[in-house]
C-alpha cells in the first residue's frame, strides 16, 4: 500500500503546482518521498484481476503539502511483468513500487494547498507523461485569481498548463490585484 500512496505524492505535488496564474516561472518541487501520506474512506477494494485499488465514499487524502476529498480515488496498476513479481515482502503482484499507471479522483474533488485550491468532477494525473486532467467545471484558485475552462491540464514536467473552452464553457480568468500594482499607471497631464 505504501507504493500506491507514492503515486498519490505524485498528484499531491502536481495538484500544490498547479497554478497557471503565476506570472514568473517557477520550479515545482519534487514529489517528496518519505513523507506520510494518509488516505481515508468508508470502503477500500483492491481488485487484483483488473488491477486496481478503490477508495470509495467520503475519501479524505491528507499530506504536509495538500489535502484532497473525493467521493472516490481510483488507483490503476500496471499489469505485473512476472506472475512472482511483487511477491517478496507480503505485497501483491502489480503492488511494487513504479507500477502505478494512473490515478483517478471523481465526483466533488476538492484539493487545497496553502491559499490555492481547485475544484471539479474528475481528476486524472497519469505517471508515465505527469500530465493532471481536470474535467468536469474545473476551477483553480491562486489566492483572489481565478481560473475556469471546459477542461484543465498540467504538465507537472514542465510546470506549464492549458486551459481549454469549449462548446459549453469558455475560458475564464479573473486576476486581482492592487491599483498600486497595476501596469497601466495614470500620469498627472493624461
Amino acid at each position: 500500500m505504501k507504493h500506491i500512496l507514492l503515486g498519490m505524492a505524485a498528484i499531491s505535488a502536481s495538484l500544490v503546482c498547479a497554478s497557471p496564474l503565476t506570472a514568473a516561472p517557477v520550479t515545482p518541487p519534487k514529489p517528496a518521498q518519505n513523507v506520510e501520506t494518509r488516505i481515508t474512506s468508508d470502503q477500500l477494494t483492491y481488485m487484483a484481476e483488473k488491477q486496481l485499488v478503490v477508495f470509495d465514499k467520503n475519501v479524505h487524502v491528507v499530506r504536509p503539502d495538500i489535502e484532497i476529498w473525493a467521493d472516490k480515488i481510483t488507483v490503476y496498476l500496471k499489469p505485473p511483468k512476472d506472475k512472482e513479481e511483487g511477491k517478496a515482502g507480503g505485497m501483491p503482484a502489480g503492488m511494487a513500487a513504479g507500477d502505478v499507471d494512473k490515478i483517478v479522483a471523481e465526483r466533488n474533488v476538492r484539493m487545497k494547498s496553502e491559499n490555492r485550491s481547485g475544484t471539479c468532477a474528475k481528476a486524472t494525473y497519469t505517471m508515465d507523461n505527469g500530465v493532471l486532467l481536470m474535467e468536469g467545471d474545473p476551477r483553480l484558485t491562486d489566492g483572489e485569481n481565478t481560473v475556469t475552462g471546459e477542461t484543465i491540464r498540467y504538465y507537472t514536467e514542465e510546470n506549464r498548463s492549458e486551459v481549454l473552452g469549449g462548446s459549453k464553457k469558455r475560458v475564464e480568468a479573473v486576476f486581482s490585484g492592487s491599483k498600486a500594482s497595476s501596469p497601466i499607471r495614470r500620469s498627472g497631464g493624461n
